[in-house]
């Protein structure tokens, strides 16, 4: 009886929510917000070759994801990445907090990994289950 109780309680516990939780940030915000060297921001953004995939992150909180069309040293020239074509952005420096190639993601390989995660638990929780209910 003790270890069809276990059992049940160990299926359940892997069933459940994982630990983590993404909601709020791990790290304290600057109210200011970061001090960012235009001149090393110019630097970066001028060794990025053009045409690269690049992820802007604004001092005003918004994101934006686009081709590189040039760099210079006060500003950028990007061209989002929409569905319809839009004409390319210039962004000052001054306003840019993080400037990072984006490497994008596969959904393929995204699915795959959740598959892979979802088949591992069921099958882990049926052995468990099996063992302890079948080993008499």
């Amino acid at each position: 009886m003790v270890k069809q109780a276990m059992a049940v309680v160990l299926a359940a516990a892997l069933m459940t929510g994982g630990c983590a939780s993404a909601a709020a940030p791990r790290v304290a915000q600057d109210p200011q917000g970061p001090a960012i060297d235009r001149g090393v921001m110019a630097e970066y953004a001028q060794r990025i070759p053009a045409g690269s995939r690049v992820r802007v992150e604004r001092t005003t909180g918004g994101t934006l994801r686009g081709t590189l069309i040039k760099a210079g040293t006060d500003s950028i020239t990007v061209q989002r990445n929409t569905r319809v074509p839009e004409p390319p952005v210039d962004i000052l420096l001054g306003t840019v907090t993080r400037l990072t190639l984006d490497q994008g993601s596969s959904t393929g390989r995204n699915v795959a990994i959740g598959v892979a995660s979802g088949v591992g638990a069921t099958c882990g929780v049926l052995l468990i289950l099996a063992a302890v209910l079948g080993g008499d």
